[in-house]
C-alpha cells in the first residue's frame, strides 16, 4: 500500500487530520512534502474570503480570494483563483516529494481550485504514475463530490489504494484510523 485518501464533506475536518499527521511524521523522522489548504476569514465579519495554501515548512501563499482584484484568473464558485501566486508555493513543495526517498507527499487537497493549474495537473499524472509503479508513499485528501475528476478517479483505481470517509459523527476518531494507516504506509 502506497496511496491513501481522506475525503468528505468540507468543513468536515479533513484539513486538521492532514496537519495533525504531518506532526505525528515528523515525531517519526520521516520526511513530509506538500502542503495543505487553510481558510481565510475577514477579520471583522468572519466571512470566507479565500483559501492560503501552505506549505508543511511553513510557507504561505493565496490560493484563491472573493476578491475581484485577479479579474483574468479563473474563478471556481465565487472564488478567482490566483495561479501564479499557488504555483510559486506549491510546484515546488510537490517537486520535493522524492528527496529524501524514505518520505511522504501529503497534498491537502486535489480539488478544482487546485486543478485550474496545468501545471499542477501535470504533476499530479506524474505523482500519478509514481504511485501506482509504488515509487511515492501518497496521502492526499479529495473532495467527497469527485466524480469526473480524472486524476482523483485514476488515484481510486490504483491497486491497494485505502479511502476514509470523514464526517461530523467519526471525525473524532477518524484521525487514529489514517494515523495507523499512514503507520503502516512507512514500515511498508
Amino acid at each position: 500500500m502506497s496511496l491513501i485518501l481522506v475525503t468528505g464533506m468540507p468543513g468536515v475536518g479533513k484539513t486538521t487530520i492532514m496537519r495533525k499527521v504531518s506532526v505525528e511524521l515528523r515525531k517519526q523522522n520521516v520526511s513530509v512534502a506538500g502542503f495543505y489548504t487553510e481558510e481565510v476569514r475577514d477579520p471583522q465579519s468572519g466571512d470566507r474570503i479565500g483559501f492560503d495554501v501552505v506549505t508543511f515548512d511553513g510557507q504561505r501563499a493565496p490560493l484563491a480570494r472573493t476578491t475581484a482584484n485577479h479579474s483574468t484568473n479563473p474563478t471556481v464558485g465565487r472564488y478567482s483563483v490566483w495561479l501564479s501566486e499557488f504555483e510559486r508555493l506549491a510546484l515546488p513543495a510537490l517537486d520535493a516529494r522524492n528527496a529524501p526517498e524514505n518520505g511522504v507527499l501529503l497534498l491537502d487537497e486535489i480539488g478544482r481550485m487546485e486543478l485550474k493549474s496545468r501545471s499542477f495537473q501535470e504533476r499530479m499524472k506524474t505523482i500519478v504514475k509514481e504511485v501506482d509503479a509504488g515509487k511515492l508513499r501518497f496521502v492526499a485528501t479529495v473532495p467527497l463530490k469527485s466524480a469526473g475528476i480524472d486524476v482523483i478517479e485514476r488515484l481510486k483505481r490504483i491497486k491497494g489504494c485505502q479511502t476514509f470517509h470523514v464526517k461530523p459523527s467519526n471525525r473524532d476518531d477518524m484521525y487514529g484510523d489514517v494515523k495507523d494507516a499512514v503507520m503502516r504506509l512507512i514500515s511498508s
